[in-house]
């Protein structure tokens, strides 16, 4: 987590710091990524970013649980109110709400995507592990209950439905965030769409 000395900057060079990182760890991962150009971007010296973040792999958690954090506070959806007459309608439209949220911020969804892909040395971190867990328990609580309402199968191990959702979920992301720069906001909606009708062919009953 940060040092307490950036928790005392002003929001708005705050928003600077993350932003800069969010667009490098968004654009070539934790391994690629550039603390240089980061700190360049940020306007700040890497003398100075020592006062405010351990490492890169602190700044890189500071970034990941900010706009992660972010995304998922903005959605609205509440599970309780899913039937089986509406149930893909509402995880498209969870789609859609997570991809034109930030048709002209696209580092916000990157970088918070990125989260459930993280480096193997990170992943032991308390506060990924906490933000992984509770994306996770998201997902677990939709299939549990699709397989209530009847429209999720129940053939298979529920670790190994949630395994592939997150892998399908992970691999479209991938490929859309690669080529945002072609997408309009109904060419978002489109893939909002695309993305949840690949997850209910995969998972809907025989």
């Amino acid at each position: 987590m940060p040092r307490p000395r950036f928790n005392k900057l002003t929001p708005k060079k705050r928003e600077r710091i993350l932003e800069a990182a969010a667009k490098e760890f968004a654009a070539h991962g934790y391994d690629g990524a550039s603390l240089n150009q980061i700190l360049d971007r940020a306007g700040i010296s890497k003398g100075a970013a020592y006062y405010y973040f351990d490492d890169k792999a602190d700044l890189y958690t500071t970034t990941i649980l900010h706009y992660s954090q972010q995304l998922m506070g903005e959605l609205s959806f509440d599970p309780d109110l899913l039937t089986a007459a509406n149930f893909w309608d509402e995880i498209a439209n969870l789609y859609r709400q997570q991809l034109t949220a930030y048709v002209d911020r696209p580092w916000v969804f990157g970088v918070a995507k990125a989260g459930g892909s993280l480096p193997a040395d990170l992943q032991a971190h308390q506060a990924l592990r906490q933000l992984l867990e509770q994306a996770q328990f998201l997902l677990l609580q939709l299939l549990r209950k699709g397989h209530e309402l009847g429209v999720v199968r129940d053939d298979l191990p529920e670790e190994l439905l949630l395994a592939l959702v997150i892998a399908v979920d992970d691999a479209h992301d991938r490929w859309l965030y690669a080529h945002w720069q072609e997408h309009t906001t109904a060419k978002l909606e489109a893939a909002a769409l695309r993305a949840s009708d690949t997850l209910r062919r995969l998972l809907s009953p025989a």
